[in-house]
C-alpha cells in the first residue's frame, strides 16, 4: 500500500473511511484551529433577473476587490470563491471580526456614489453584503477549499441566514472572542429566527460613530 505521506488529499480522504493512518496523515497536513468568514452579496438574483448575469458578476466582483484587501490586513487568507460568496480563515477570532468590520467600511465607501435603485436601468444602485463568522477545528486545503462543521455553520448564516448588511457569528465565535470590541454589540438571536436555522446563533452590530 502506499505511504500515506505521498498521497493526495483525495487519495487519503478515499482510504479514510478504512484505513486510521490515512486519517491521521489528513489531520496532520490540513487540521487547524481558525476563524471561518464567509462574505454573500445579497440581492444576486433579483440583480441577475433586472440586469443580467455579466453585470451582477461583475459588480459583486468590484464590491469584493473592496473588501478583500481587508482579509489580507489582518491576517486573513481568502481560500475559495463560489459564484458571490468568498470564503476566508484567520487565525483568530478578533482579527476576522476587525476584517469583516473593515471590510464593510470598504464597502460603504464604494457604494457612496452609487446612487440608483436596483431595476431602475442606470446599473449604478449600491451593493450589500452578509457576513457569516465561525470558528473550530477546520480542514483547510490552501487556495482549494476548507470543511469543517463551523465551516457549515458560518456559510449557512452568511449565505442563507444573514439579512441584507447583517454581521452573524456561532455561539463557538462569541465564546472565543468574549467581550467584543468597544462599539460593538452581540446578542443572541430571536428564537424563531433560531428555529429556521436550526442552530443558535448570535447578531453582531456596529454602534461606532452612533449618536
Amino acid at each position: 500500500m502506499t505511504d500515506p505521506r505521498f498521497q493526495t488529499f483525495d487519495q487519503l480522504l478515499q482510504r479514510a473511511l478504512t484505513d486510521p493512518q490515512a486519517e491521521a496523515e489528513l489531520r496532520r497536513r490540513y487540521a487547524r484551529e481558525v476563524a471561518v468568514l464567509v462574505v454573500d452579496f445579497t440581492a444576486m438574483v433579483h440583480r441577475t433577473d433586472h440586469e443580467g448575469i455579466v453585470y451582477a458578476l461583475a459588480l459583486a466582483r468590484a464590491a469584493e476587490d473592496r473588501m478583500k484587501p481587508a482579509v489580507a490586513a489582518h491576517g486573513g487568507e481568502v481560500i475559495k470563491q463560489v459564484a458571490d460568496t468568498f470564503f476566508a480563515v484567520f487565525p483568530d477570532v478578533e482579527p476576522a471580526l476587525m476584517a469583516l468590520l473593515d471590510a464593510r467600511a470598504a464597502l460603504a465607501e464604494f457604494n457612496r456614489s452609487r446612487t440608483g435603485s436596483l431595476g431602475d436601468g442606470s446599473r449604478n444602485e449600491p451593493i450589500f453584503a452578509c457576513g457569516g463568522l465561525g470558528f473550530g477545528d477546520t480542514l483547510v486545503i490552501p487556495g482549494e477549499n476548507l470543511f469543517g462543521a463551523e465551516v457549515n455553520r458560518a456559510f449557512v448564516l452568511g449565505e442563507d441566514t444573514a439579512k441584507s448588511g447583517e454581521m452573524l457569528c456561532t455561539p463557538e465565535f462569541a465564546r472565543r472572542l468574549g467581550m467584543p470590541p468597544a462599539g460593538i454589540g452581540l446578542h443572541g438571536a430571536p428564537a424563531d429566527r433560531v428555529a429556521e436555522v436550526g442552530f443558535p446563533f448570535l447578531v453582531l452590530q456596529d454602534h461606532r460613530g452612533a449618536d
